[in-house]
Order: C-alpha cells, then sequence, then structure tokens
C-alpha cells in the first residue's frame, strides 16, 4: 500500500506538470520505442521524465514507479499504461460509473497550491463579501486579476511578493488595510512564506463567477424558456393576414434566417415542434422586430398548430422567407418575382398628437432657418456616425444628441424628446437621420418613394423596367455610307488587319470567298451581337450586293471590301503619286450608335439644355463638388459610359437637384446605345484648356540662350606657366587624376584625342580654367601630325610630374622634390613703394598688439561662418575698428592690406585673416599663435 500510495504522489506530479507546461507525455517516450511496442527500458523511462519535465526522482518513487508499470521478465516498463493514467481524466472502459466520479483533478494551474490555514468565522464572511466586490468590480470594468501580476512572475509560478501584491492590487476602491491583511493571511503561500498565491486568488473570483450567475438564473429555468421575452407594445386585433405581412416585412427587411431558431429543437428534422418552442423560436427571431405581441404569436400558432398540438415551423419559414422571392428560382428563369406593395420597406415616422405635431413644426422651422443661415451640410456629420458598412441610414440618440450639439444646433431636452419620439424607429430605438435632414435641409436630395417609378403591385406577373433603360431591339436599317463609317471606325479604333480575318478562307488567293464565309470573317473582326457592332441582316445582306461577285453570285469579293475598309491608314500606290494629300485619320472616326444629332435639336431644347448645365455648375462651384469620382465608381469597365439609372443615382448622391424635363435634355445629348457618356458630359460642364504645343517656342528660347555673346573673362593668366601654376596647385590640392577624367575619350590608347574631347574632360575635371587658357594648353599640346588632336598624355605627365618622376626604378638615387603650392596671398606682389608704405602701417599696428596683448582672432573668428580662413573686405575693416586699429591705418594703408592678403573665394575676393595676425603676431615678437 506504501508503494501505491508514493506511485500515485508521483502520477499527481506528472500530471500537473504536463497541464502545466501544456504538453503530452506519451510523445516523448515514442522516441525510445522504435517498434510501438508500449515499452522502454527503466533507464529510457526515467531519463525520459528528468529530460521531458525536469522531474528527478528518488530511489523509492523509481522502485514504486516500476513495480507498479513494470514487467519482471524482460526488465521493462510499460510507458503506455502510464501516459494512459496520467492524460486520460476518467477510465472509457468503466462503464458503470458515470465520468463525473471518475475524473482526475490535477493540482492547481502551474503547480501551485492551495493555503490550507483556516480562517475565523468572521474572517471567512468578511472574505466571501470582500471577493463578491471584487468579481463585481472586475466584470463591469473588464480586469483580469491574473494578467495585473504576471509582469512580477517572471518563472509563472502563480506566486508574487507581499510588497508586489500590494502594488499592482487592482481594486475596488472601497477595498481598506483589514480587507487586504484578510486576502494576505487567505493567500499566503505555505511552501514560500512572504509570498502570494495570486493565481488561487483569480481562481476563487471565477468560481465566484459562476455562483453569482448560478443564483441569479431562476428555480424553473429550462432550455425550452431560455429566450428573454422583450416586452411588446400593445396593439389593436390584427387579423391573420396582417399579421403574417408584417412578420413578412420584418424579415425581409432585416435579413433573418427564421429556420435557424427553430431547428435546434427539431432534431430529427420532422418539421414540426411543440408549441412553446415554436413561441420562443418566433419571439427571439422577429418579435421585436415585428412589434409582435402574445396574442399575435398565438394566432400564428394556432393557424400553423396539427391536431396533436405540435406547429409546423418548416411551413410558416418556407412561407416568411420566400415573400419576395421565389424558391429554387435558378431554375425557373422566366419566372417573375413580386415586389413588396410601395411603402412597405420604407421607415415610417410615428404619428404625434396634434399639439406635439404643432410643436414639432415649430422646432424643425426654427433649426431649417439657423441651417439656412449658417449654411449647415449635415448629411456628412450624420453618415460619419453610421455604424454599418452599407449605412444603416440610422444613428443612436445620444450620437444624435452629440451631433445637433456640434453643428450649433441646441435645442432643450423636452424638444429633443420630442424629435426623438418622430425619428425614431419603435424596433430597434435608432434615429432616422435622412428623414430628419431632408426635414429641416431644403437643400438635402434625399431618396424618397417618389423618386422611384414602382408599377402596379396588383400586377404581380409583370417585371416593372428600370427608369430609363433602353430594350434590346433590332437596329434600324442605314444607309450604305453610314455602315461603312461604322466599320471604318471599328477598325481604325482598334487597328484590325482586315486580311487576317479573310485570307485563310481563300487558299488559292482568287480574291473571292462565299457568303457564309465573307459573314463569319465579320463576325471575327467583331460585326455580331457578341462584338462591338451588332451587324443584322438588313446590313449585311447591302454589304453582300455591294460586294457580290458579278461572275459567281453566290460569293463576295472581299478584297474590294478589305480595300474600302483599310483606307482608314493609307491609301494604295502612293510611291507612283508622293505629292498625293493623304486625309487625317480623325476624319473616319464616327459617334458610338444611338448618339442624338444635336444640330437638328430644336430651339427650345437647347436652351434647357444650357439652363440645366449653368444650373449644375452653379452648384458644383458652390459646394466645391469633385464629380468624376462618383460618375467612376460605376465604371467597372472604364469605358466612359454608365446605365441611365447609375447617372441619376449620381446626382442624388452629389446632391444635385435635377427635374425631369432637365434630366431629359441631358440623356437626349449624351446617351447612346451603350449608356450615358458621362466623361463627354464632364468634360462639357467644366472644360479644360488644352495644353498648348510649347515645342516651337521653347526651341526658339533655347536658341536665343546659345546666341547670346560670352561674358568677358576676369582676371585670366596671360602666360603659360601662370597656368600650370593654376592647374598643378588645382591638382595638389585635391588630389586629382586628370588621366582618369580622359582615357575614356581614347579607346585606343593612341595617347591623342580631340580637341573638343579635351575641353569636355578638362570641364569634367573642375579645374576653372578660362577659354584663353585652355586655348594656350591646346596649342601647347596640338599633335604634329593631325591639326584637330591634342596630346593629352605629355600634359597628364606634366601635370602629374608634381607627386612624383617616372622611371624612378632605373634611377633609385635620383632625388624627387614634391611640389608644394604657395599660398595664395603669398603670390600676390606689390611694389617696393607700396611695400615700405604697408611695412610702415603693420609695425604700428604690430606695437599697439605689443602694448595691449590683443587677440586678433576671435573677433575675426565670430565672421568666419565656414571655418575657411577668409572673411569680407568691409568685415575686414569691420574688425580693425573694433580693435580700435583703424585709427593707425589711412585708407590707403587698408588698400594695401587688402590687395597683400587677398584670395579667391568662389569668386569672390576676400581677405585671408590668418595670414595677417600671424605676420602680426610675428611683428610683435610673440611666441607662434601665443600672444
Amino acid at each position: 500500500m506504501a508503494a501505491a500510495a508514493v506511485a500515485s504522489n508521483v502520477e499527481d506530479s506528472v500530471r500537473t506538470i504536463a497541464q502545466t507546461k501544456r504538453i503530452r507525455v506519451s510523445e516523448f517516450f515514442q522516441d525510445y520505442d522504435k517498434l510501438r511496442s508500449g515499452f522502454v527500458t527503466v533507464p529510457q523511462f526515467f531519463r525520459c521524465l528528468w529530460q521531458t519535465l525536469s522531474l528527478k526522482l528518488s530511489d523509492d518513487e523509481e522502485r514504486a514507479l516500476s513495480m507498479k508499470y513494470g514487467l519482471l521478465d524482460n526488465g521493462k516498463i510499460n510507458y503506455k499504461r502510464f501516459c494512459d493514467t496520467i492524460e486520460q481524466h476518467f477510465n472509457p472502459y468503466q462503464l458503470n460509473a458515470p465520468p463525473e466520479i471518475q475524473e482526475k483533478i490535477p493540482m492547481e494551474y502551474l503547480g501551485t497550491v492551495r493555503s490550507t490555514r483556516p480562517l475565523s468565522v468572521g474572517s471567512e464572511a468578511r472574505l466571501v463579501e470582500l471577493l463578491r466586490r471584487m468579481q463585481q468590480y472586475y466584470k463591469v470594468r473588464g480586469i483580469n486579476l491574473r494578467t495585473q501580476y504576471e509582469d512580477f512572475d517572471r518563472h509563472h509560478r502563480g506566486v508574487v511578493s507581499e510588497s508586489q501584491f500590494y502594488r499592482n492590487f487592482p481594486g475596488p476602491l472601497d477595498v481598506d488595510e483589514e480587507d487586504m491583511k484578510t486576502l494576505v493571511e487567505k493567500y499566503n503561500d505555505p511552501k514560500s512564506p512572504g509570498l502570494i498565491n495570486y493565481l488561487n486568488l483569480h481562481h476563487d473570483i471565477l468560481a465566484v463567477h459562476n455562483y453569482v450567475k448560478k443564483e441569479r438564473e431562476p428555480a424553473n429555468w429550462s432550455r425550452e424558456r431560455s429566450v428573454d421575452m422583450t416586452p411588446l407594445f400593445p396593439s389593436a386585433d390584427p387579423t391573420l393576414s396582417e399579421i403574417l405581412d408584417k412578420v413578412r416585412v420584418a424579415v425581409f427587411k432585416n435579413g433573418i434566417r427564421t429556420i435557424e431558431f427553430f431547428k435546434d429543437h427539431d432534431k430529427l428534422r420532422s418539421g414540426v415542434i411543440t408549441e412553446n418552442q415554436f413561441v420562443c423560436g418566433l419571439a427571439l427571431a422577429c418579435g421585436k422586430e415585428a412589434q409582435l405581441a402574445r396574442p399575435e404569436i398565438q394566432k400564428v400558432v394556432e393557424y400553423y398548430r396539427l391536431p396533436d398540438g405540435r406547429v409546423q415551423y418548416k411551413e410558416f419559414c418556407d412561407a416568411m422567407e420566400n415573400a419576395f422571392n421565389i424558391p429554387d428560382l435558378e431554375k425557373k428563369p422566366t419566372e417573375s418575382v413580386q415586389r413588396p406593395p410601395r411603402g412597405t420597406l420604407t421607415r415610417g415616422l410615428k404619428p404625434l398628437t396634434e399639439g406635439e405635431e404643432q410643436r414639432l413644426m415649430e422646432v424643425l422651422n426654427t433649426i431649417a432657418d439657423k441651417v439656412v443661415k449658417d449654411r449647415i451640410m449635415m448629411y456628412q456629420y450624420f453618415k460619419d456616425f453610421d455604424r454599418s458598412k452599407a449605412y444603416t441610414r440610422v444613428v443612436t440618440p445620444p450620437q444624435f444628441a452629440r451631433i445637433l450639439h456640434f453643428l450649433g444646433l441646441n435645442v432643450n431636452n423636452e424638444d429633443l424628446k420630442l424629435i426623438l419620439n418622430k425619428f425614431q424607429d419603435p424596433s430597434s430605438g435608432d434615429v432616422n437621420y435622412p428623414a430628419f435632414v431632408q426635414a429641416v435641409d431644403r437643400e438635402f436630395v434625399g431618396h424618397t418613394m417618389d423618386d422611384v417609378d414602382i408599377s402596379d403591385p396588383n400586377r404581380t406577373n409583370v417585371v416593372p423596367q428600370a427608369v430609363g433603360e433602353t430594350k434590346w431591339v433590332e437596329s434600324p436599317p442605314v444607309k450604305f455610307e453610314e455602315l461603312m463609317a461604322r466599320i471604318r471606325h471599328i477598325v481604325l479604333a482598334s487597328r484590325l488587319r482586315v486580311i487576317e480575318y479573310f485570307q485563310d478562307f481563300d487558299p488559292l488567293r482568287s480574291g473571292s470567298i462565299s457568303i457564309p464565309q465573307f459573314r463569319r470573317g465579320l463576325a471575327s473582326m467583331g460585326l455580331s451581337k457578341l462584338g462591338q457592332h451588332d451587324l443584322n441582316d438588313n446590313q449585311f445582306d447591302m454589304l453582300v450586293e455591294q460586294y457580290r461577285n458579278p461572275k459567281k453570285p453566290d460569293q463576295v469579293l472581299w478584297t474590294n471590301f478589305l480595300a474600302d475598309i483599310e483606307s482608314v491608314f493609307t491609301q494604295e500606290g502612293l510611291e507612283q503619286a508622293p505629292t498625293a494629300n493623304v486625309p487625317r485619320q480623325e476624319l473616319f472616326r464616327v459617334p458610338k450608335p444611338g448618339t442624338t444629332d444635336w444640330n437638328n435639336a430644336s430651339n427650345d431644347h437647347v436652351d434647357l439644355y444650357n439652363e440645366t448645365m449653368k444650373h449644375i455648375g452653379q452648384r458644383v462651384d458652390h459646394r466645391r463638388i469633385l464629380m468624376k469620382p462618383a460618375f467612376q465608381d460605376f465604371d467597372k469597365h472604364n469605358n466612359g459610359h454608365i446605365t441611365r439609372t447609375q447617372f441619376r443615382q449620381c446626382f442624388k448622391i452629389l446632391e444635385i437637384p435635377i427635374e425631369e424635363p432637365q434630366m431629359h435634355a441631358l440623356e437626349a445629348l449624351y446617351c447612346n446605345d451603350v449608356g450615358v457618356n458621362y466623361m463627354q458630359f464632364l468634360q462639357d460642364l467644366e472644360p479644360v484648356e488644352p495644353i498648348p504645343f510649347m515645342y516651337i517656342k521653347r526651341m526658339e528660347e533655347i536658341r536665343q540662350a546659345n546666341s547670346k555673346q560670352a561674358l568677358p573673362e576676369q582676371r585670366p593668366n596671360s602666360d603659360l606657366e601662370s597656368v600650370y601654376l593654376k592647374i598643378k596647385t588645382k591638382v595638389c590640392k585635391e588630389r586629382i587624376r586628370i588621366y582618369e577624367f580622359m582615357k575614356d575619350y581614347d579607346k585606343l590608347r593612341s595617347g591623342r584625342m580631340l580637341k573638343t574631347s579635351f575641353r569636355r574632360a578638362l570641364n569634367l575635371a573642375r579645374l576653372d580654367l578660362l577659354e584663353s587658357e585652355v586655348a594656350m594648353l591646346e596649342d601647347k599640346y596640338q599633335s604634329g601630325r593631325e591639326v584637330d588632336f591634342v596630346e593629352y598624355l605629355r600634359f597628364c605627365q606634366d601635370i602629374e610630374s608634381i607627386f612624383t618622376k617616372d622611371h624612378l626604378e632605373k634611377n633609385p638615387l635620383e632625388d624627387v622634390e614634391q611640389f608644394k603650392p604657395d599660398e595664395e596671398w603669398a603670390v600676390t606682389v606689390l611694389t617696393g613703394q607700396e611695400e615700405e608704405q604697408l611695412m610702415k602701417c603693420m609695425l604700428r599696428i604690430a606695437e599697439k598688439v605689443y602694448k595691449h596683448r590683443m587677440q586678433l582672432f576671435p573677433l575675426f573668428e565670430d565672421y568666419d561662418r565656414v571655418h575657411n580662413g577668409a572673411v569680407s573686405q568691409s568685415q575686414f575693416r569691420r574688425v580693425l575698428m573694433e580693435l580700435e586699429l583703424a585709427k593707425l591705418a589711412a585708407d590707403t594703408d587698408i588698400e594695401l592690406l587688402w590687395k597683400k592678403y587677398q584670395v579667391q573665394v568662389g569668386g569672390r575676393t576676400d581677405i585671408n585673416y590668418i595670414a595677417f595676425c600671424e605676420k602680426i603676431y610675428e611683428l610683435a615678437g610673440f611666441e607662434h599663435r601665443k600672444p
């Protein structure tokens, strides 16, 4: 018995760990059992427990498990039976006892152990009341106690320290210090003093939640009575047909699948259920939507009741769901569907008393005046609060009141209740905002029942035709010229090669094919009912008579037809008549079939059209409306045409009121057999100026810009040595390899290149050479064999000699002197008299600097923003004035200073103040840069 108890404890521990880690123990033993025999050796069994579950067993525990699951003959352990004990919650082979009794419940989740420390009676009652309050508080605010402490529980053991428990306790706010002490005392972990088992507290709160939920259930609760019967509005005694019509409309409007509310009660799918089940299902399905009272439901029950007391719900559901539809309509394509009666599916407004109606009109008129005065657009703000993607056209009463307040349409509470009472839906309680907007906004164009042309509802066998839609009728006969123009337009627009559709029928190239073959070729071109043009029999006979073969009346000369059609591209024999005038291809374009000839329209019709376009244009300009997106949403094929119904619907969406005569005037101009050409309508409504052809003008401007004379050169070098010095200084400072810029122009590596390429390479190297300087280089290195070429390789060698000499490997003892460019200011040469005058001025400045120990650099550096060591002439004079040194130098002396220390920075002449300061310090006898 002792070994069995030890084995049971081990099984409980393994079961808890397996549930904690969410693993299946059997999957890890199968790696050692290749033959799936259900047995492994003893070392393999305990090794798997150690590696998988981190469970190290003692000798007594290993011995107990070996005795329970081991076999004496082969020395192996039956791991299969061990895994079944761990993973199965009950024994499936023990059929006498119910599974609830056999269920083996593991320890607390994550292996925690509930505290067994008893509390006093008062503390236990206090704890129960506290848990009830916490459960209600957490339920209302959606708080999960376990997630509040998971961040502190890094190892997921279900415990936190006492300070962490206090710190992150989520409430409620009325929990005092005594309550917290009670929780700490109750949920102290017995194995780890100082730690609080928050997981047990979480489980207790869940248990309290389930207990409270069961408490609130009525004692006689049953599955058949699990429907919350919504209190219905009392109504008069209607007839059965009125009740069924009301249910039928509610099912159709709300898209209710009534059978879903009954079939769960009919397990055998017999089509009948009990009366009580039918009442509950009907009330739950559409009791609120159809405003059904209990007497009305009872009348429906009496109608569908069988002699045995059950109700035929299947017959009821079929009658309701197929109210305005026919079952299996895909198998009956010629059947006509009955429409709902006019006004049945609209949201009606509730009637009020005469006094309330009068007061409501006063409130609506006041709001309407403010809407007109402030030019408020209301519908868009209500639409933003519409909670459905398909726009239910209703908002909740709080949203309705919030929108009115946001728009500045403040009304008192009594008037607001009156508005809500008028425009609320009695079934859902939502507010019908389009009806309200239409009542207070005179410019709002909403969809009403008067806008729809519905046929007589008594005529159930007639399908009403949509407004403005054209029927498919055979095209009337046309003239031969018009037919050929239409065919030429199709060939030109689609870029068809007509010969490819007929030459396969004429293998002998006789130019004649049979009449059926001619029709097949025309159909392949798109001249059929499925193509771009419906070529009827009259039109085809006209083509046959025109191109009939006189020698063979049953054939057609298709080559003549080919020549007449392909004349839209070019004319034959142009090589013999080069001066012939070929007509433009735009002449062969014709409007789409069904387009009205506007030239024959009456003056009244044209005036009405112009007035309509002016009215629409003013509306678009006033409200800044973007017209094109609304029309493009209906143009799925991007062919620039929509139907007439969609054309009218676009004006409704854009809130542009159009009267019926005005709409007919627009449709007369823009309608054709394809639909309404909305692109042409938008182009006429908002014409866009064509982009002018600016190529000739731009070319003339470029010519004029290139014809301007070059600007005179500034400070050019007059001798070749100065040019060399300029190039070498640039190359040395910026470490440029001129050869890299020039070798790409010498593909054969001949050492020569064109003068134009030489100029281009020098420009790419950014040597900043002037025209005269480049000319001197070209004269110097001009090739002796060809005048237009330059010996660039010799030029590169002369320039790159500043770094090293060629063939040093042959002269290892030769000394190489590297080129060091002089400072730019040091190159400036003054006359002897100017040098003497400048030196006297600088000595005077140096004497004062030495006497007062002046710092010259800081003031100059304040003006040197980019730290290039130079300042402008005005800045140089200003620093001397701030240092009170300008008194020691006359204007001629300052000009000599400018001339001596001038440098070129970005094409501008600046002063090198660093050289000036260092010279002053040197004359003053200071240590280098230490005044």
